[in-house]
């Protein structure tokens, strides 16, 4: 096994890598992925994990992680694997809503995390896969750290998380490293083909998501989604409510972020409706 491999465990020098996947979300949490996922697996061309994040290659290593679940690269493939049942019923499904055979030609895994991986780990997902593409969508890092802070501080827990609390949580070096949305084109365009990471504004999902999706599909090499398959293209998922904050605490956030958001701007200036590096 080769040095840059080494991080990821292997029962076989050779194991078969047909199930490996050609497509990973690279944004990080609060940006799309649940809605970019709703359509996707609706495709009759693409195949998606079926618990859309596995946290596979941000455990690696980790066995204590709370979301740790495969201890070799065999077992992650291995999970990608479906059963005839489960084909039976999607092909069903593709053809009531495409009029099309359910054949995948992309497989993906949506674990929101893959965004900040090291480039050791980013290196041996290429050596393995060196085809596979990525996708981020870029969201203001104001409103994505708001969600993405109310989203997790509430889970597990019966009451709301205070003020001290979201700041805290925002500040962190771990959230602070999310919002660098630069960075993580920068670490992953050093090992990707090129022409292999396609990056859009997160607000298109908004403003017109049908386009989005088509270009998309475009870069993905597969059809354009039509008729029924386009059910969620307009429907907002996973949305986090609205709560009220102070003025101080707004401000503290958004001092705290002024960087990552001037950083942000610039690059959404450079990508435009959507780039692919």
């Amino acid at each position: 096994m080769t040095k840059d491999v080494q991080q990821i465990k292997q029962r076989t020098p050779r194991p078969d890598l047909s199930l490996f996947p050609g497509l990973l979300y690279l944004g990080p949490q609060r940006t799309g992925s649940t809605w970019l996922h709703a359509n996707l697996s609706r495709h009759p061309e693409v195949h998606l994990h079926r618990d859309k994040e596995t946290f596979y290659f941000s455990t690696l290593g980790r066995p204590d992680a709370p979301r740790y679940r495969f201890d070799h690269l065999e077992d992650y493939l291995e999970s990608f694997r479906e059963g005839a049942g489960t084909r039976l019923l999607k092909n069903y499904h593709a053809l009531r809503r495409c009029g099309a055979f359910y054949r995948p030609r992309v497989r993906g895994d949506f674990t929101a995390s893959y965004g900040m991986l090291d480039e050791t780990v980013i290196a041996a997902i290429v050596r393995l896969r060196p085809d596979v593409r990525g996708i981020m969508l870029v969201r203001d890092p104001v409103e994505r750290a708001w969600s993405h802070a109310k989203k997790d501080l509430v889970r597990g827990r019966d009451r709301a998380a205070d003020e001290a609390e979201l700041l805290d949580f925002i500040r962190s070096p771990d959230q602070l490293a999310r919002a660098d949305y630069r960075a993580t084109i920068v670490r992953w365009v050093r090992h990707l083909a090129p022409g292999s990471f396609f990056v859009a504004p997160y607000s298109r999902i908004g403003t017109d998501p049908e386009a989005l999706l088509d270009e998309i599909s475009a870069f993905l090499g597969i059809r354009r989604l039509g008729g029924a398959s386009k059910r969620h293209v307009t429907t907002r998922q996973n949305v986090t409510p609205e709560t009220a904050v102070s003025a101080s605490l707004k401000a503290a956030v958004e001092t705290t972020l002024a960087p990552a958001t001037a950083s942000c701007r610039e690059l959404l200036r450079e990508i435009g409706p959507g780039r692919v590096y």
